[in-house]
């Protein structure tokens, strides 16, 4: 029985929730964008730290045999390493979300480090982001497909 068909089977025939992970060491911002994002039914998971199953796992590659998350949304600036830094590190090890599914939201990215997120496929945005923005880019992304 496939994962929808038994969702639906349970739930009723409603869209499932998207599963975003939002990362961001401020926690205004950080509740902001769950809120938000809850309120556009998404299923939000939120870390104040740079986080991934590789990281938690001390994983040398991606232990998922598919994407945790059908989008995720990182600060640039956090302590211990950047946002960039962190999808990079997973691009290093087989992270199964794809790279057009990933923004960083910064106030404060250098250009050097914009040309190389872009170059490398991840949106980013500056703040303050207007949060209609973020809409656009979810649905213009579509995260649930392989490109």
């Amino acid at each position: 029985m496939s994962e929808s068909f038994l969702y639906i089977y349970l739930y009723g025939d409603k869209k499932m929730k998207r599963k975003v992970l939002v990362i961001d060491d401020d926690v205004l911002c950080l509740d902001i964008l769950v809120e938000y994002l809850t309120y556009k039914n998404f299923e939000v998971t939120s870390s104040l730290c740079p986080t991934c199953a590789m990281i938690e796992q001390q994983a040398t590659s991606c232990p998922m045999q598919t994407p945790c998350y059908e989008t995720v949304l990182s600060d640039y600036h956090m302590p211990g390493m950047t946002g960039l830094e962190l999808f990079q590190y997973q691009a290093e090890r087989g992270c199964k979300v794809l790279a057009k599914c990933k923004a960083l939201i910064s106030g404060a990215i250098s250009s050097a480090d914009q040309q190389i997120a872009e170059n490398c496929g991840y949106k980013v945005f500056q703040k303050p982001t207007p949060l209609h923005l973020i809409d656009n880019w979810f649905n213009a992304a579509d995260c649930g497909k392989e490109s």
